[in-house]
């Protein structure tokens, strides 16, 4: 159970390995106290949506052998939980929450290689967590960016932050000398 948080929060992280979330990395760096809602409504999409699919496919696709379907079933629950959330939030909050490239990616990953309903409950919030504990850091860079004076005639900021995100990937990717498959 540690291990699997560990592999998908650190070992192999869906944001640095994968590639899930890296443009919404760069985009919501801006400012760290706006998350909070944002961060609320990918837990409760990603977790209730990744469950009722483990269910709907272990009930219905597993027995029909129809397994092949489980995208297009993850899909459609996926939208259902997101749009009633995102409903929810507009009529109370007055704000905008809406994503789905990675949300529903991280719901793919977690059903994808899980074995039980509960991998699919820790892929899910590891690699939701490993998304969001990479945000404070670039928002450091961002930060130590605006502080050096490189202005936006000289750089563009996006640009420099996914330069950094890929020397961080290419220097903390080799991490498997950690996961003690390895050393089996």
């Amino acid at each position: 159970m540690i291990f699997t948080v560990l592999h998908y929060f650190l070992f192999s992280s869906a944001v640095l390995i994968y590639g899930i979330g890296l443009n919404n990395a760069t985009i919501f760096c801006d400012s760290i106290s706006e998350l909070k809602l944002y961060f609320v409504k990918s837990v409760f999409t990603v977790l209730i949506s990744t469950v009722l699919s483990w269910i709907i496919i272990q009930q219905f696709l597993i027995p029909f052998r129809i397994v092949e379907l489980y995208p297009l079933a993850a899909l459609l629950v996926f939208m259902t939980i997101s749009v009633f959330l995102e409903t929810m939030i507009r009529i109370t909050m007055r704000t905008v929450t809406s994503d789905f490239c990675f949300s529903f990616l991280i719901v793919l990953l977690a059903l994808n290689e899980s074995v039980n309903i509960l991998d699919t409950i820790l892929i899910s919030l590891s690699s939701l967590l490993s998304f969001f504990c990479l945000l404070p850091l670039l928002y450091a860079v961002k930060k130590k960016i605006s502080i050096l004076g490189i202005s936006e005639r000289h750089a563009n900021k996006k640009s420099l932050l996914l330069i950094v995100l890929a020397v961080i990937i290419i220097s903390a990717g080799n991490v498997s000398w950690l996961n003690p498959g390895v050393i089996k």
